[in-house]
């Protein structure tokens, strides 16, 4: 059996056509378990700070370094020859190009502790975003719909700010998540 130049392109085509299946399942299920780990941290940070407001800030610190930590976690737990290759690697890096001008622009311009609650979540969607113009439009679609909720309840959620967060941003995060899961196991 002699096979034809036809059937080697349509055998070669298939083949690739699984690998990015196969690099899109494996993207989907990283990026689904770091959308649920930033879920519930800042879903306990959110409830943290409205029930202990003074003691939030330093909260905050620990809960963003448990978040990074198991962020990182997750991004090696794969092995190396499994991993989506250096995009991997630059969109970790841009989110922390981002979170370091977070920092300065913090500096620079002094906000309220409302502000700033609604600032880090939208300086992390931003970042969401962004990836979604090479991932593809869920992520846009999780960072648009992130931020949208989070302007809201910045004008209009009053004392119930904190809580309206850890259900926006936190379950937000922990829906794009799971909907992320699903995709990847259905992909």
């Amino acid at each position: 059996m002699s096979l034809k130049p036809d059937d080697a392109a349509a055998s070669l085509n298939e083949i690739a056509a699984v690998e990015q299946r196969t690099r899109r399942t494996l993207t989907y299920a990283r990026s689904s378990a770091c959308f649920i780990l930033w879920g519930a941290v800042v879903t306990v940070g959110y409830v943290f700070g409205h029930f202990f407001p003074l003691q939030a800030r330093a909260a905050w610190f620990v809960l963003f370094a448990c978040g990074f930590a198991g962020c990182a976690f997750v991004v090696m737990r794969l092995p190396r020859r499994a991993s989506v290759g250096r995009l991997d690697l630059r969109l970790v890096y841009a989110q922390l190009v981002l979170y370091a001008y977070g920092w300065v622009f913090v500096a620079l311009l002094s906000p309220t502790p409302r502000q700033l609650g609604v600032f880090w979540p939208n300086v992390f969607m931003l970042g969401i975003v962004i990836a979604g113009l090479w991932l593809g439009r869920f992520f846009m679609l999780c960072g648009l719909s992130v931020t949208a909720l989070s302007v809201l309840g910045f004008f209009w959620a009053g004392d119930w700010f904190d809580l309206w967060m850890a259900a926006a941003n936190g379950g937000g995060l922990i829906a794009c998540g799971l909907a992320l899961r699903r995709m990847g196991e259905h992909g």
